[in-house]
């Protein structure tokens, strides 16, 4: 079955379809106008004012920023360290170098075995969880609020060094193995890697966090001890702690366990130099039951001023009571739906129809880019931007009715998009 994908060059003509002016029928054309009252909305009266209430933060001597989140939800508290280093930062030909170290991270440290990691973490019944993204690497601790600085003592030894031996990562790869052969299984993750391939050619991006079998044969321990050493360090990590802990108290734990490591002179980061996107049709077969017309277009990065506005953009285009889904009851599509990835400097959107086997993927592309293009033109109802609005609102208090997500949600905030809280 066929899948169709567009690629274009279509963030100019969102740009001019979103100038602040009211267009005809109570139309929006700009929604960056929307960005300061989402925003505003969301955040409590103290953050509203530069400060988030109940939240300590602090640097270290050695550059470790740290940011304590207290809330007593629940006796639990998580830790996040959030390592500034991703698949950007792997070596020429090897995308998966920051993912591989993810993995080693639990295979030992110097002074912790892998068998004495997994007993800690089980004795106290807590929660290990890692992920590998462009920008960053992230290892997150859920444990009872009491074994806080168990869990810290653990996250400062795995900072100081690990063990990265050869044997070690021969076993490792397997797993990592089946972990690309997986993905690589679902039609939906090969897609996304033509994309990114063509949307951001010559730059990190082009590439996720993945990586590939050949590369994982070529990578050696001592090449990712390397990758360890250049950036695993205390001057280019933030750790989040979020739950029922004493702010002043957990600061006293971080600064006698981290405060000895010493701080590190980091290797430059690659820049990105994003190039014009070239129009171009994809064709890419699956074994689904259905196809998929796929039009991606660039949007901007979490760096942004228009990032904000862009996610209620992309709110609006998913509605069900928007254009693109109005296709579906209509019969002129299966499904239809939208979405948005982004990172500092850039992103990208897709809006996505489904069509029967069978079906003819030309018709339903011109379909999808008639109604694009409409609402580039046109603008959005201003209904749909309020109700937008609202979900963010309803997504911001979900949040914090979780302690890991507190935590992540804070990560996410603070260490992938450079922001002071996850209300700025």
């Amino acid at each position: 079955m066929p899948t169709s994908i567009r690629t274009e060059s279509l963030w100019n003509r969102w740009a001019i379809g979103a100038r602040p002016a009211p267009g005809p029928g109570g139309h929006t054309r700009r929604l960056a106008v929307v960005l300061a009252a989402v925003i505003a909305l969301i955040a409590p009266p103290g953050a509203r004012a530069g400060h988030a209430p109940g939240v300590l933060r602090a640097t270290l001597k050695n550059g470790l920023r740290v940011v304590i989140v207290r809330n007593p939800l629940a006796p639990v508290v998580t830790t996040e360290v959030n390592y500034l280093a991703g698949s950007n930062e792997a070596p020429p030909g090897f995308p998966g170098m920051a993912h591989a170290q993810e993995h080693m991270m639990f295979r030992g440290s110097p002074g912790l075995s892998a068998n004495q990691l997994a007993y800690i973490g089980a004795a106290m019944g807590g929660d290990f969880d890692a992920d590998t993204q462009q920008t960053i690497t992230q290892y997150l601790f859920t444990v009872p609020a009491r074994d806080l600085r168990v869990a810290l003592h653990i996250e400062a030894i795995r900072m100081r060094g690990v063990l990265d031996h050869e044997a070690l990562w021969r076993r490792e790869r397997g797993a990592i193995d089946q972990e690309v052969a997986r993905d690589l299984s679902s039609p939906d993750y090969r897609l996304y890697r033509r994309l990114l391939a063509r949307l951001f050619h010559g730059t990190p991006y082009a590439h996720d966090a993945l990586g590939t079998r050949a590369s994982f044969q070529r990578t050696t321990g001592a090449m990712l001890r390397k990758f360890h050493e250049a950036w695993y360090a205390p001057n280019n990590a933030i750790l989040v702690i979020a739950g029922d802990v004493q702010p002043k108290r957990a600061l006293r734990r971080v600064r006698e366990l981290f405060g000895a490591i010493p701080r590190r002179r980091l290797p430059p980061r690659p820049a990105i130099h994003l190039r014009p996107v070239t129009p171009a049709t994809l064709h890419l077969t699956t074994d689904r039951g259905y196809g998929l017309a796929v039009l991606a277009v660039r949007m901007p990065g979490t760096d942004s001023p228009d990032y904000a506005a862009a996610q209620v953009l992309a709110d609006v285009l998913n509605s069900r009571r928007g254009r693109l889904y109005a296709l579906v009851p209509k019969g002129k599509a299966l499904s239809a739906g939208y979405s948005v990835s982004a990172w500092p400097g850039a992103g990208f959107g897709i809006a996505a129809l489904g069509f029967p086997r069978g079906g003819d993927s030309r018709h339903v592309v011109a379909n999808l880019r008639h109604v694009l293009v409409g609402i580039a033109k046109h603008g959005v109802p201003a209904d749909l931007v309020a109700a937008a609005k609202r979900r963010e609102r309803a997504g911001a208090a979900s949040w914090a009715n979780s302690i890991p997500e507190l935590a992540d949600t804070w990560s996410q905030s603070v260490a992938v998009e450079g922001r002071r809280s996850p209300w700025d």
